[in-house]
Protein backbone atom coordinates (compact mmCIF):
# COMPACT_ATOMS: atom_id res chain seq x y z
CA UNK A 1 0.00 0.00 0.00
CA UNK A 2 1.34 3.45 -0.99
CA UNK A 3 2.48 5.57 2.13
CA UNK A 4 0.59 8.92 1.85
CA UNK A 5 1.59 11.00 4.85
CA UNK A 6 5.05 12.71 5.23
CA UNK A 7 5.04 14.41 7.65
CA UNK A 8 6.38 18.22 7.63
CA UNK A 9 6.62 21.82 9.67
CA UNK A 10 3.51 23.52 8.76
CA UNK A 11 0.71 24.81 9.81
CA UNK A 12 -2.67 24.93 8.01
CA UNK A 13 -3.85 28.50 7.20
CA UNK A 14 -7.22 27.90 7.67
CA UNK A 15 -7.95 25.52 10.78
CA UNK A 16 -4.63 25.58 12.27
CA UNK A 17 -4.10 21.41 11.66
CA UNK A 18 -0.67 20.32 11.92
CA UNK A 19 -1.42 17.08 10.00
CA UNK A 20 -1.51 16.92 6.03
CA UNK A 21 -1.04 13.79 3.72
CA UNK A 22 0.68 14.06 0.89
CA UNK A 23 -1.29 15.07 -1.93
CA UNK A 24 0.88 14.82 -5.10
CA UNK A 25 4.26 16.02 -6.92
CA UNK A 26 3.55 17.93 -9.99
CA UNK A 27 6.26 20.13 -12.05
CA UNK A 28 8.89 19.38 -9.38
CA UNK A 29 6.47 20.41 -6.26
CA UNK A 30 4.99 18.34 -3.52
CA UNK A 31 1.32 19.17 -2.93
CA UNK A 32 -0.33 18.46 0.33
CA UNK A 33 -4.24 18.30 1.56
CA UNK A 34 -4.35 19.41 5.37
CA UNK A 35 -5.87 16.20 7.09
CA UNK A 36 -8.88 18.69 8.69
CA UNK A 37 -10.65 20.87 6.48
CA UNK A 38 -8.61 19.83 3.07
CA UNK A 39 -6.76 22.70 1.94
CA UNK A 40 -4.15 21.58 -0.80
CA UNK A 41 -1.69 23.63 -0.70
CA UNK A 42 2.41 23.25 -2.39
CA UNK A 43 5.05 23.08 0.17
CA UNK A 44 7.61 24.05 0.65
CA UNK A 45 6.17 27.33 -1.39
CA UNK A 46 9.13 28.66 -3.89
CA UNK A 47 11.55 31.24 -2.97
CA UNK A 48 10.61 33.42 -6.08
CA UNK A 49 6.76 34.37 -7.34
CA UNK A 50 8.00 37.04 -9.25
CA UNK A 51 9.59 35.08 -12.31
CA UNK A 52 6.54 33.01 -12.85
CA UNK A 53 4.89 36.11 -14.13
CA UNK A 54 6.77 37.47 -16.99
CA UNK A 55 5.65 38.87 -20.17
CA UNK A 56 5.40 35.00 -21.35
CA UNK A 57 2.21 34.46 -18.96
CA UNK A 58 0.34 37.53 -20.25
CA UNK A 59 1.44 37.05 -23.62
CA UNK A 60 2.63 33.46 -24.64
CA UNK A 61 1.48 30.68 -22.68
CA UNK A 62 5.09 29.00 -23.67
CA UNK A 63 6.18 27.87 -20.33
CA UNK A 64 3.15 25.67 -19.30
CA UNK A 65 1.08 28.38 -18.30
CA UNK A 66 -0.34 31.77 -18.35
CA UNK A 67 -2.05 33.02 -21.10
CA UNK A 68 -1.91 33.04 -25.24
CA UNK A 69 -2.93 37.11 -24.93
CA UNK A 70 -4.22 38.44 -21.68
CA UNK A 71 -6.81 41.28 -23.29
CA UNK A 72 -8.28 38.64 -25.71
CA UNK A 73 -9.20 35.81 -23.66
CA UNK A 74 -10.60 38.29 -20.76
CA UNK A 75 -12.80 39.68 -23.44
CA UNK A 76 -15.28 37.06 -23.00
CA UNK A 77 -14.99 37.63 -18.75
CA UNK A 78 -17.28 40.84 -19.69
CA UNK A 79 -20.11 39.79 -18.52
CA UNK A 80 -19.06 37.37 -15.65
CA UNK A 81 -17.26 40.70 -14.13
CA UNK A 82 -20.12 42.83 -14.68
CA UNK A 83 -22.08 40.09 -12.89
CA UNK A 84 -19.75 40.67 -10.24
CA UNK A 85 -19.60 44.50 -10.70
CA UNK A 86 -23.59 43.72 -9.82
CA UNK A 87 -23.37 41.39 -6.96
CA UNK A 88 -20.75 44.37 -5.46
CA UNK A 89 -23.10 47.11 -6.07
CA UNK A 90 -26.22 45.33 -3.99
CA UNK A 91 -23.72 45.03 -1.38
CA UNK A 92 -21.80 47.77 -1.11
CA UNK A 93 -23.64 51.12 0.04
CA UNK A 94 -21.27 53.36 -2.22
CA UNK A 95 -19.26 53.24 -5.39
CA UNK A 96 -16.18 54.55 -3.74
CA UNK A 97 -12.81 53.57 -3.96
CA UNK A 98 -11.90 50.18 -5.43
CA UNK A 99 -8.77 48.26 -5.16
CA UNK A 100 -8.53 45.10 -7.76
CA UNK A 101 -5.52 42.67 -7.03
CA UNK A 102 -3.70 41.58 -9.01
CA UNK A 103 -4.91 43.86 -11.65
CA UNK A 104 -2.56 42.56 -14.62
CA UNK A 105 -3.33 44.60 -17.33
CA UNK A 106 -6.37 46.68 -16.00
CA UNK A 107 -9.39 44.48 -18.13
CA UNK A 108 -11.70 44.72 -14.70
CA UNK A 109 -10.58 47.55 -13.90
CA UNK A 110 -11.89 49.78 -17.12
CA UNK A 111 -15.20 47.99 -16.95
CA UNK A 112 -15.60 49.42 -12.92
CA UNK A 113 -14.19 52.91 -13.79
CA UNK A 114 -17.09 52.73 -16.58
CA UNK A 115 -19.61 51.94 -13.66
CA UNK A 116 -18.37 55.49 -11.65
CA UNK A 117 -16.15 53.33 -9.06
CA UNK A 118 -12.56 55.25 -8.28
CA UNK A 119 -10.70 52.38 -9.27
CA UNK A 120 -6.93 51.49 -8.63
CA UNK A 121 -4.62 48.30 -8.62
CA UNK A 122 -1.89 46.35 -7.45
CA UNK A 123 0.02 43.72 -9.87
CA UNK A 124 3.20 41.67 -9.03
CA UNK A 125 3.82 41.54 -13.31
CA UNK A 126 5.66 44.93 -13.84
CA UNK A 127 5.12 43.90 -17.58
CA UNK A 128 1.11 43.57 -17.34
CA UNK A 129 1.11 46.63 -14.42
CA UNK A 130 3.06 48.87 -17.31
CA UNK A 131 0.40 48.08 -19.75
CA UNK A 132 -2.45 48.81 -17.45
CA UNK A 133 -0.37 52.58 -17.09
CA UNK A 134 -0.56 52.63 -20.81
CA UNK A 135 -4.04 52.65 -20.56
CA UNK A 136 -4.78 56.04 -18.28
CA UNK A 137 -5.07 53.70 -15.05
CA UNK A 138 -3.22 53.55 -11.47
CA UNK A 139 -1.89 50.66 -11.49
CA UNK A 140 1.56 49.88 -9.38
CA UNK A 141 3.87 47.69 -9.65
CA UNK A 142 3.92 45.07 -6.69
CA UNK A 143 1.68 43.23 -4.23
CA UNK A 144 -1.23 44.04 -1.78
CA UNK A 145 1.58 44.27 0.78
CA UNK A 146 2.68 47.51 -0.75
CA UNK A 147 -0.47 49.10 -0.63
CA UNK A 148 -0.84 51.92 1.63
CA UNK A 149 -4.29 54.24 2.18
CA UNK A 150 -3.78 57.66 0.71
CA UNK A 151 -4.30 60.41 3.06
CA UNK A 152 -5.86 57.89 5.55
CA UNK A 153 -8.55 57.40 3.01
CA UNK A 154 -9.38 54.02 3.41
CA UNK A 155 -11.51 51.25 0.20
CA UNK A 156 -14.74 50.72 -0.26
CA UNK A 157 -14.03 47.26 -1.99
CA UNK A 158 -11.05 45.52 -2.70
CA UNK A 159 -11.24 42.33 -5.50
CA UNK A 160 -9.20 39.18 -5.83
CA UNK A 161 -10.29 37.56 -9.18
CA UNK A 162 -8.81 34.29 -9.54
CA UNK A 163 -5.34 35.61 -7.48
CA UNK A 164 -5.56 34.08 -3.77
CA UNK A 165 -4.84 30.65 -5.17
CA UNK A 166 -1.11 32.39 -6.23
CA UNK A 167 -0.13 34.71 -3.65
CA UNK A 168 2.19 32.63 -1.13
CA UNK A 169 0.49 34.20 2.53
CA UNK A 170 -3.00 34.13 1.59
CA UNK A 171 -3.70 35.00 5.51
CA UNK A 172 -1.42 38.30 5.17
CA UNK A 173 -3.24 39.21 1.93
CA UNK A 174 -6.23 38.67 3.78
CA UNK A 175 -5.36 40.55 6.84
CA UNK A 176 -4.16 43.36 4.73
CA UNK A 177 -7.34 43.48 2.78
CA UNK A 178 -8.92 43.87 6.05
CA UNK A 179 -6.95 46.94 6.97
CA UNK A 180 -7.26 48.74 3.80
CA UNK A 181 -11.15 48.16 4.03
CA UNK A 182 -13.27 50.84 5.43
CA UNK A 183 -15.76 49.71 8.19
CA UNK A 184 -18.41 48.02 6.46
CA UNK A 185 -16.11 47.63 3.42
CA UNK A 186 -16.56 44.47 0.86
CA UNK A 187 -13.76 42.09 -0.45
CA UNK A 188 -14.82 39.57 -3.25
CA UNK A 189 -12.57 37.05 -4.41
CA UNK A 190 -12.64 34.51 -6.94
CA UNK A 191 -10.90 31.29 -7.02
CA UNK A 192 -10.67 27.21 -7.95
CA UNK A 193 -13.43 25.09 -5.90
CA UNK A 194 -11.28 22.09 -4.81
CA UNK A 195 -14.32 20.64 -3.10
CA UNK A 196 -16.26 20.58 -6.25
CA UNK A 197 -17.47 17.78 -7.98
CA UNK A 198 -15.43 17.88 -11.23
CA UNK A 199 -12.49 18.75 -8.59
CA UNK A 200 -13.38 15.51 -6.43
CA UNK A 201 -13.90 13.41 -9.77
CA UNK A 202 -10.34 13.82 -11.47
CA UNK A 203 -8.48 13.86 -8.43
CA UNK A 204 -5.00 14.37 -8.95
CA UNK A 205 -6.01 14.85 -12.54
CA UNK A 206 -7.61 18.21 -11.91
CA UNK A 207 -6.90 20.94 -14.39
CA UNK A 208 -5.96 23.52 -11.76
CA UNK A 209 -3.10 21.89 -9.88
CA UNK A 210 -0.51 23.91 -11.65
CA UNK A 211 2.24 24.81 -9.42
CA UNK A 212 3.92 27.18 -9.31
CA UNK A 213 1.07 28.99 -10.52
CA UNK A 214 -1.35 27.80 -8.32
CA UNK A 215 -0.32 27.71 -4.93
CA UNK A 216 -3.20 27.40 -2.78
CA UNK A 217 -6.48 25.49 -3.40
CA UNK A 218 -9.20 26.30 -1.19
CA UNK A 219 -13.14 24.98 -1.03
CA UNK A 220 -15.99 26.91 -0.16
CA UNK A 221 -15.62 25.95 3.70
CA UNK A 222 -12.16 26.72 4.21
CA UNK A 223 -11.94 29.92 2.36
CA UNK A 224 -15.17 30.80 4.43
CA UNK A 225 -13.26 30.34 7.61
CA UNK A 226 -10.17 31.89 6.70
CA UNK A 227 -12.07 35.33 5.99
CA UNK A 228 -13.90 34.56 9.15
CA UNK A 229 -10.87 34.44 11.48
CA UNK A 230 -9.79 37.74 9.58
CA UNK A 231 -12.57 39.42 10.98
CA UNK A 232 -15.14 39.35 7.89
CA UNK A 233 -18.77 38.30 7.91
CA UNK A 234 -19.31 36.35 4.82
CA UNK A 235 -22.91 37.21 2.65
CA UNK A 236 -22.76 35.08 -0.22
CA UNK A 237 -21.05 32.53 -1.71
CA UNK A 238 -22.10 30.82 -5.06
CA UNK A 239 -20.44 29.11 -8.43
CA UNK A 240 -20.76 31.62 -11.44
CA UNK A 241 -20.11 30.78 -14.93
CA UNK A 242 -17.60 32.16 -16.96
CA UNK A 243 -16.53 32.65 -20.83
CA UNK A 244 -13.24 31.60 -22.52
CA UNK A 245 -11.90 31.94 -25.80
CA UNK A 246 -11.32 28.95 -27.85
CA UNK A 247 -8.06 29.37 -28.32
CA UNK A 248 -7.28 29.43 -24.37
CA UNK A 249 -9.44 26.36 -23.97
CA UNK A 250 -7.56 24.65 -26.10
CA UNK A 251 -4.72 25.41 -25.09
CA UNK A 252 -5.22 24.82 -21.01
CA UNK A 253 -6.41 21.66 -22.80
CA UNK A 254 -3.07 21.21 -24.51
CA UNK A 255 -0.78 21.99 -21.42
CA UNK A 256 -3.25 19.27 -18.89
CA UNK A 257 -3.49 16.20 -21.35
CA UNK A 258 -0.25 16.61 -23.02
CA UNK A 259 -1.62 14.90 -26.51
CA UNK A 260 -0.65 15.45 -29.78
CA UNK A 261 -4.05 16.27 -31.14
CA UNK A 262 -4.98 18.94 -28.84
CA UNK A 263 -1.82 21.01 -29.06
CA UNK A 264 -2.05 21.05 -33.09
CA UNK A 265 -5.37 22.24 -32.47
CA UNK A 266 -4.50 24.67 -30.09
CA UNK A 267 -1.78 25.82 -32.29
CA UNK A 268 -3.95 26.12 -35.26
CA UNK A 269 -6.87 28.53 -33.07
CA UNK A 270 -3.17 30.76 -31.70
CA UNK A 271 -3.16 31.74 -35.27
CA UNK A 272 -6.76 31.54 -36.11
CA UNK A 273 -9.49 34.56 -35.68
CA UNK A 274 -11.66 31.20 -34.71
CA UNK A 275 -9.38 31.00 -31.73
CA UNK A 276 -11.50 33.93 -30.13
CA UNK A 277 -14.74 32.95 -30.46
CA UNK A 278 -16.21 33.36 -26.79
CA UNK A 279 -17.64 29.50 -25.27
CA UNK A 280 -19.61 29.48 -22.22
CA UNK A 281 -17.92 26.68 -19.98
CA UNK A 282 -19.55 26.07 -16.37
CA UNK A 283 -17.34 22.69 -14.72
CA UNK A 284 -18.83 24.30 -11.35
CA UNK A 285 -15.03 24.12 -10.18
CA UNK A 286 -14.63 28.07 -9.39
CA UNK A 287 -16.21 29.89 -6.88
CA UNK A 288 -17.20 33.74 -5.80
CA UNK A 289 -17.52 34.70 -2.26
CA UNK A 290 -18.29 38.47 -1.37
CA UNK A 291 -17.78 39.01 2.78
CA UNK A 292 -17.94 42.63 4.67
CA UNK A 293 -15.67 43.84 7.14
CA UNK A 294 -17.66 43.79 10.62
Amino acid sequence: MENNFKKINAICISCGNAQFDFFINKNNFDLYKCKNCRLIFVYPLPTDVHSTYSEDYFRGAKKGFGYVDYDKDKAPMVSAFNHFLDIIEKNSPKKGKLLDVGAASGFFLELAQKRGWDVSGVEISEFAASKARERGLNVATGTIKDVKANNGECFSVITMWDVIEHISNPIMAISKASELLEDGGIIAINTPDSGSLFAKVLGKKWHLIVPPEHLFLFDKKNMEDLLKKQGFEVLLTANIGKKFTLRYIFQVGANWLNLKLIKYMADFLNHNFLGGLPVSLNLRDNFFIIARKK
